[in-house]
């Protein structure tokens, strides 16, 4: 029974957690979620000397990336990872726009893979993964251009940073599940999909920052 009071508590917490820790500058290293007598729960990046604890990792991933290879949800079957293809059209877009080329180059990871071809089950479509409507609204007439795409998402991108007071794990939330979530739920939506979005983007972000790649 405590162990499932446990699980649902850091469920119910983790989305405070992450609004918290996307904002800082340097990802944190591992979060221990500690357990007391009386059953209260808190967070701390200490490792406590006694007592149960569980081991929330959020150690950012080397410059090898822990991401590479790994099957996208809105990408192809396969791994489609060629980063350096389009360095150039997102470098301009990115300075263009005054947003983070590693934090472009996270997103475009996490949507597709750097796929340009992709489209998810929902019909996003191209590297940022754009919804038809979405499209639209930025006047992208090609999504699956890769020049097109990279202009409307990166775009979208500085929007939604400007819109949020440049709070990262809002704006990415806002990006995954959109705006009317974010509202909805008064931060990250409580939804695994998000969650772990938010994570894989901010983690490899933080690597591309490293690889400077």
């Amino acid at each position: 029974m405590r162990k499932a009071a446990l699980n649902s508590l850091l469920a119910l917490s983790i989305t405070v957690m992450f609004a918290l820790m996307v904002t800082q500058t340097s990802w944190a290293g591992s979060i221990y979620v500690v357990e007391r007598h009386d059953g209260s729960v808190t967070f701390t990046s200490k490792k406590p000397q006694t007592g149960s604890y569980k081991i929330l990792n959020t150690q950012k991933p080397t410059a090898a990336f822990s991401y590479r290879g790994v099957k996208s949800a809105k990408s192809s079957s396969r791994s489609y990872i060629q980063k350096d293809k389009f360095h150039s059209l997102i470098e301009y877009e990115a300075k263009r726009a005054g947003v983070d080329i590693s934090l472009v180059k996270a997103v475009i990871h996490v949507e597709s893979a750097f796929n340009p071809r992709a489209r998810s089950h929902k019909g996003a479509m191209g590297l940022m993964q754009l919804m038809p409507d979405t499209a639209r609204m930025l006047g992208v007439k090609n999504p699956y251009h890769p020049q097109d795409n990279i202009q409307g998402g990166v775009k979208f991108l500085a929007r939604l940073l400007n819109k949020y007071n440049g709070n990262l794990g809002l704006s990415l939330a806002a990006y995954n599940a959109g705006e009317m979530a974010v509202k909805k739920y008064g931060g990250i939506p409580p939804f695994n999909e998000t969650i772990n979005y938010v994570r894989k983007v901010v983690e490899l972000r933080s690597a591309y920052k490293v690889s400077r790649g």
